[in-house]
């Protein structure tokens, strides 16, 4: 039986093949690989956040870390404005979306931002974000060739203009 279906494959085949299933496998590292580095991250991230850290949560509450129970992976937020304990919320660990910073702007007012390097982002979002940058660049060289094109159409017409004014 194996060598009725060997003699049935002939080289071509059997190459094609092999071909075949080392593309699969290098779309499935390619997947694994930005997947893992985010998660890595995120891990960085998670084990980065102490008591008195200002975090952001993935349904966009910012609030100051006033505890850690490492025993249900819960934090307790306080969300007041003041900063005076007076909403506390517990969350989940995983609903940290990232870890927020004080900088200062020009006029030396201070506010928070989110600390890129360590955003925890799911692939979906980082997907998002790529997809967006590259239809915005797209649309700008778009806009940049359809000005360039009315320019040359511009000078065309003056030409056009200036020899039938000639004539």
């Amino acid at each position: 039986m194996t060598n009725v279906f060997l003699a049935a494959m002939d080289g071509g085949t059997i190459g094609m093949i092999v071909v075949l299933v080392v593309l699969m496998v290098l779309m499935f590292a390619m997947s694994i690989i930005p997947q893992k580095k985010r998660q890595k991250k995120a891990q960085e991230m998670m084990n980065s956040i102490t008591v008195g850290t200002k975090v952001k949560t993935i349904g966009g509450f910012v609030g100051e870390v006033k505890k850690i129970d490492n025993m249900t992976n819960t934090f307790t937020l306080d969300l007041s404005a003041e900063g005076d304990g007076s909403t506390l919320v517990v969350i989940d660990r995983s609903a940290i979306y990232t870890v927020m910073e004080m900088t200062k702007n020009a006029e030396g007012e201070t506010t928070l931002q989110e600390k890129p390097e360590v955003t925890a982002m799911d692939d979906i979002e980082a997907d998002k974000v790529a997809e967006e940058k590259k239809s915005s660049k797209k649309a700008k060289k778009e806009e940049e060739s359809k000005e360039e094109t009315v320019e040359q159409n511009d000078s065309l017409e003056k030409k056009d203009n200036e020899t039938l004014l000639k004539d």
